[in-house]
């Protein structure tokens, strides 16, 4: 079994093989974390709970076995808005 050296060649097939190598607590770990509902909000903005999709079940997996290729949390997006909104309150302070 190749090491994955990004979050996108992760794939379940890869996470139930490298589980089932590591003995029983990480298998107990990912049936845990397959059953796991998780809290979001439903269209109206109403908390509701789901189950774990894969991409949720990757992430946790990630985190937990390869911390180096985890998703960090941030979007390319939330950079560029806060760096437009300080380049917008710069300019504001000039005028």
């Amino acid at each position: 079994m190749d090491t994955p050296k990004t979050l996108k060649e992760i794939k379940m097939d890869f996470i139930k093989e490298y589980v089932m190598e590591q003995g029983n607590e990480d298998i107990q770990w990912l049936i845990d974390t397959i059953k796991t509902e998780v809290d979001t909000k439903d269209k109206d903005g109403k908390p509701i709970k789901r189950k774990a999709t894969y991409i949720d079940i990757r992430n946790a997996f990630a985190r937990k076995y390869f911390p180096d290729l985890a998703p960090k949390g941030t979007s390319k997006k939330a950079n560029m808005m806060k760096d437009t909104l300080a380049e917008l309150q710069a300019a504001l302070k000039k005028k």
